[in-house]
């Protein structure tokens, strides 16, 4: 039934409420605690930008409004530039807290809805592509980059991106109309969140090499046939992407107070083995021992990214062994598996007493390449939540089949119900941790 979408994006939207309802009760007068100094930073940047607006000009790329008198390039900042024009009314009317409790509650619901849509028109049923959306748009990493890293808890572009880069090359639709898509979602990630941007062109890069790996004969024919169509679509997006980014990237590379590297100590923003299975104090399901072992991270708290569970890394290791003859489970469970990963960085790993050399781990093989040497690889998690949660959607479609073949239909029911009981246990915060409340 054609309502039956839209009352799944109704839950998700429930969710995200239930999630910040602490926020909605003063939007405009609190905050999420736990990062104060990025929370105030965004409200910086809503107000410039929604100033800007109502005084009829764009908001200018430099600014001296901040780190006076030498001032700042917005570009490269986490300015999020778009969400603030977007936001610009509401950031007048009822300030810019106000705008961030709406960007925040929107993150969870939209990265939720889009994978949802996405998931559907790659196949996936009604109720298996919603369960996939729940565990990308409110998984733990959501959760953690809520606390102030709204550029990266904003998800809703990336599964879009890689979604139209899929159809361009695999043939499904209009080459050219899917390139121009593709050229707004990019420019439109770009001044969202750039990092994230660039996380998922990554990801991008990671799925088309998988495929033409597991696929190498079909991935040859696909160029010998499609190749003209192909380079028509990214050309395309290239193009258009190119045309309104052209001179914002400029004032970024080559304008004034550009910089040079990254002020963070890039090598140190890595998962560590243990995130993956140690939840924090601000998931539902913890001990206080697992709470106390998450809060020696060495990294800030919104940087705990990497943790699933042990229920959750079980289920999608079992629905990859179980369904691994079906294409879209084998691409994203390899996906997956690439962008962890990728998260470890390209540092040493002690495992079970024995190190393990960076040169291992592939983030090593790309960290020194030009645009990727400045990403934390912690970030990753965000990408790789999503692939997992298709694994989990496409895996359970198969298991559902192959119930109503053989007649077992507790097989089906028995992965729905585990993989539903994952996702809660993954995902939900305690009211009085993560999403407590400053005034």
């Amino acid at each position: 039934m054609s309502w039956i979408p839209w009352l799944v994006v109704g839950c998700y939207v429930l969710g995200a409420f239930a999630l910040t309802w602490r926020l909605w009760a003063d939007p405009a007068g609190q905050m999420v605690w736990g990062n104060r100094e990025d929370n105030n930073l965004f409200a910086w940047f809503m107000r410039d930008i929604a100033a800007a607006l109502s005084h009829g000009h764009l908001p200018a790329l430099v600014t001296t409004g901040l780190n006076a008198p030498q001032g700042i390039n917005l570009m490269w900042n986490t300015s999020e530039l778009l969400p603030g024009v977007v936001l610009a009314p509401v950031t007048l009317l009822a300030g810019p807290q106000a705008s961030l409790t709406i960007l925040l509650t929107a993150g969870f619901a939209g990265s939720a809805a889009s994978l949802f849509f996405v998931l559907r028109r790659w196949g996936a049923s009604v109720g298996a592509a919603a369960l996939g959306g729940a565990v990308y748009g409110f998984s733990p990493a959501m959760l953690a980059s809520g606390i102030g890293h709204f550029q990266l808890q904003f998800a809703v572009l990336p599964p879009l991106i890689i979604d139209a880069v899929l159809r361009i090359v695999t043939g499904r639709g209009h080459a050219v109309r899917t390139g121009i898509w593709l050229g707004l979602l990019t420019a439109a990630q770009l001044f969202t969140g750039e990092e994230l941007l660039v996380d998922t062109a990554v990801a991008a890069g990671v799925m088309l090499v998988v495929l033409a790996v597991t696929q190498p004969h079909a991935a040859i024919e696909t160029v010998k046939v499609r190749a003209q169509a192909i380079l028509a679509g990214l050309g395309t997006a290239a193009a258009l992407a190119a045309v309104i980014c052209a001179y914002p990237l400029w004032v970024q590379f080559r304008g004034p107070l550009r910089e040079h590297g990254s002020p963070w100590d890039v090598a140190s923003f890595h998962s560590y083995l243990y995130g993956f299975v140690t939840p924090s104090g601000g998931l539902l399901f913890h001990t206080s021992a697992s709470a106390a072992i998450a809060a020696r991270y060495p990294e800030p708290r919104p940087e705990y990214l990497a943790y699933l569970g042990w229920p959750l890394l079980i289920v999608g290791l079992a629905a990859a062994v179980a369904f691994w003859r079906d294409p879209r489970v084998r691409l994203t469970a390899l996906t997956f598996a690439i962008l962890e990963l990728f998260t470890l960085g390209a540092v040493s790993v002690t495992l079970h007493g024995f190190r393990y050399p960076a040169a291992l781990l592939p983030w090593s093989w790309l960290h020194g390449l030009p645009l990727l040497s400045d990403v934390l690889p912690d970030r990753f998690s965000i990408l790789a939540d999503g692939a997992l949660a298709a694994l989990l959607a496409f895996a359970l479609d198969r298991a559902h089949l192959r119930a109503a073949r053989t007649g077992r239909r507790p097989l089906g029911l028995l992965a729905t119900t585990v993989a539903v009981l994952a996702v809660p246990r993954a995902g939900h915060p305690r009211c009085a941790g993560q999403f407590a409340l400053a005034g």
